[in-house]
Parts: structure tokens; sequence; C-alpha cells
């Protein structure tokens, strides 16, 4: 029985540590093209600045890379397309509807006559209801400024900006082949 567990437990560390080798072998591996595909500015900078570009041809097509990762990213600017934005939208869009059904549910209480003016009991009833009312509007006008936000997809905006510095970078990169450095 305990043989069992013994080689169970070597079975299950060699699986781990391989499987924590191969991903920092992976990480090393990273290339300029999966750089700029993933619109990663940093890595994108990090890697023109150690490798450069070496030849011509190489930049040619490098550069048309970054060309067709713009066009996506412009292409993907809408709440439809873009995650993030889509779902900042439903989000704000969800607070402002329960601020405008808390502001409408408060001033529907507090409008309602249900008792007499010197009850003590309805007066505090009027003023919760009040209260929530307020409180309603103000969930509405956050939600209602932050909705205008997402509703310009700043994620997917920042994106574009993001690829469009990249495809800059790559525009402008000087090209170090061998026979210009022997010159």
């Amino acid at each position: 029985m305990m043989k069992k567990y013994l080689l169970l437990s070597v079975a299950c560390l060699s699986v781990v540590s391989t499987g924590i080798h191969a991903g920092r072998e992976r990480n090393k591996k990273v290339t300029l093209d999966e750089a700029i595909e993933n619109v990663n500015l940093k890595l994108v900078q990090k890697l023109l600045k150690r490798e450069g570009i070496a030849e011509e041809t190489r930049k040619k097509l490098l550069l048309e890379t970054a060309e067709d990762i713009v066009e996506e990213c412009e292409e993907r600017v809408s709440l439809v397309k873009s995650g993030w934005d889509c779902a900042r939208f439903g989000w704000w869009s969800t607070w402002t509807g329960l601020g405008v059904a808390a502001c409408a549910f408060g001033t529907a209480v507090a409008l309602t006559p249900k008792g007499r003016e010197d009850n003590s009991d309805y007066l505090e009833t009027k003023k919760l209801a009040l209260g929530g009312a307020g409180i309603g509007a103000l969930w509405t006008l956050l939600g209602g400024y932050f909705l205008s936000n997402a509703w310009k997809c700043p994620t997917a905006l920042r994106r574009v900006e993001i690829a469009r510095k990249i495809e800059d970078l790559i525009r402008n990169a000087p090209v170090s082949s061998e026979n210009s450095d022997l010159k």
C-alpha cells in the first residue's frame, strides 16, 4: 500500500516539474512576430533593442504584420466586438437601471399619501423614501457618466493606439544587416 502512494507521488512530482520546465522554455522563445500579434508594446521595444531587424525583407514582413494587426484592432472598436467594453457597458447599464428604479420607487412612495402629516411613522417613511430617491438619483448620475465612457470603447481604442505605436516602431527601426555593418 505504501509503495503505491510513493510511486504515485514520484509520478506526480515528475509531471509537475516537467510542466514547469516546459513553461520556462516557452517563455524564452517569444519572437517579434508573437509580440506584434499580441499587441505587446513593451516586449516589441525590448526585442527590437536586443535583436533588431536583420534584413530589409524581414522588416517588410514585420511591417505588414503590424499593419494587419492595426486593421484588426480598428475593426474591433465596437461594443459588440470588444469583450471588455461590452461587459463594462452591461455593468453600467444595470447600475443605471437600478438607480432609475430606486429613484422612481422612492419618489412614488414619498408622494403617495398614506396618512396624516402629524403621524411620526408616516413622516419617517416619507424621509426614508426621499433618501432612497436621492441615492437612486446619485446612482443614475454615476451610472450615466460611466455608461457614456463605456459607450466610447476605451479598451478597444487603447489597443488600436498601442498597435499604431508598434507599427511606428517597426517602420522607424533601423535594419542592421551584416553587410552594412562591415562597410
